[in-house]
């Protein structure tokens, strides 16, 4: 089981299944853009209600350190959309993300394990392909409602 908290609308979360490289794998964002930050320069401040969640579960097993490996390569997908969508912080610098963001990514453990989860590895790979499928709809649906 995994489970996140979040004051996130639940019900406005993407959710998609994508296959590739013999592996399958489903993410579940949420994403709010209203503290956005960038990552080591944006001052500490307030907490606020606004967050971008990842959740991916991938059908497959992978070892503890391709999992860490793995809420990497989703983090680098985030940062890349949320910059690819030119999202700025207060101050006017590129944002990375948001000050609550919160990354899971799980492993059915079914299979041969994966030692790798970067995004060039089979389960780094459908971890990418899953994470972009589904963040990019949720940031353009958060923007085209805050315009």
């Amino acid at each position: 089981w995994v489970g996140l908290l979040t004051s996130a609308w639940t019900e406005r979360a993407e959710v998609v299944h994508v296959r590739g490289r013999g592996l399958s794998a489903i993410a579940m964002v949420t994403v709010g853009l209203s503290n956005r930050v960038a990552a080591g320069t944006t001052p500490v401040a307030a907490w606020a209600p606004s967050t971008i969640n990842a959740i991916v579960v991938v059908d497959g097993a992978a070892e503890p350190a391709a999992l860490v490996n793995a809420v990497m390569t989703v983090t680098e997908v985030k940062a890349a959309l949320v910059a690819a969508a030119e999202i700025r912080c207060d101050d006017g610098s590129m944002a990375s993300g948001t000050s609550t963001d919160a990354v899971v990514v799980a492993a059915t453990g079914r299979g041969a394990p994966h030692r790798f989860g970067g995004p060039i590895s089979d389960f780094g790979w459908v971890v990418a392909r899953a994470a972009r499928a589904a963040l990019d709809p949720g940031i353009r649906r958060w923007l085209d409602a805050h315009p």
